[in-house]
């Protein structure tokens, strides 16, 4: 008998994508059709670029759910709003700006049936320099201070099992980094957590829209608060970090 895949919801939070996220939608699409149950969900975040009126197409056209906003909320409210809608047993958290390869997902999904989130590993990360330093330096942190035992924490493409999430994402809302934030946390609930390698491409068009390199400093700074609280907050609930993922 041929083993059952799971059902997936993919969601893609999206800002000001215009120039990819037709393309980032359809080769996810053409990925899934035909070989699992999925649905779509795009969790528009106020663009002023043209992406809603693309998003009106592509949901008549391909049937994909999209939630659109008037004013801007934020990389941490759209990921918490996105992932409010999901109905399938398995959700795949993905940045919208196709980075990642949509054939990345078979290899997370053999991992189902032991773990309860499930992160892609950038072995090669395609980003700028200043953007893998960030990157690299917070996710540091958080093994020296967190005691979480994960190379990539900040990961755009992630398989997490639907009750994780509903447990999860409600707490979620002192660091500025949505997903490790999350991990973290999850972490720390006991959740069984595995990093698997994934494929990553060379952001398209336009940097990403998370945040300009003239704001680099007061970031660092206000992550920097953030996490000291974070920490915390952590090691005020829980007496001692639990066993490796």
């Amino acid at each position: 008998m041929k083993k059952r895949l799971p059902s997936l919801s993919v969601v893609m939070p999206v800002y000001n994508e215009a120039y990819i996220i037709e393309k980032s939608i359809r080769s996810f699409y053409n990925e899934l059709k035909g070989k699992i149950d999925f649905e779509i969900i795009v969790a528009e975040d106020g663009s002023t670029d043209g992406t809603k009126e693309i998003l009106k197409r592509l949901k008549k056209e391909l049937k994909i759910r999209a939630y659109m906003h008037k004013e801007r909320k934020g990389v941490l409210r759209a990921n918490k709003e996105a992932l409010r809608y999901p109905k399938y047993e398995w959700i795949l958290l993905v940045d919208s700006d196709y980075q990642f390869d949509p054939k990345n997902i078979w290899r997370l999904l053999p991992y189902t049936k032991d773990y309860d989130v499930i992160l892609g590993l950038k072995v090669k990360r395609k980003d700028p320099f200043y953007r893998i330093v960030l990157s690299k330096g917070f996710n540091f942190l958080l093994r020296v201070f967190l005691k979480v035992p994960l190379k990539d924490m900040d990961t755009g493409f992630k398989l997490i099992k639907k009750e994780v999430v509903r447990e999860v994402v409600k707490e979620v809302g002192v660091l500025s980094y949505f997903t490790s934030e999350f991990v973290v946390r999850s972490y720390y609930k006991g959740f069984k957590i595995v990093e698997v390698p994934v494929t990553h491409w060379k952001r398209e068009g336009a940097e990403s829209n998370v945040f300009p390199i003239r704001k680099i400093p007061s970031v660092v700074i206000k992550e920097l608060i953030a996490l000291y609280k974070f920490n915390k907050e952590i090691k005020s609930k829980y007496s001692v970090p639990p066993k490796s993922p």
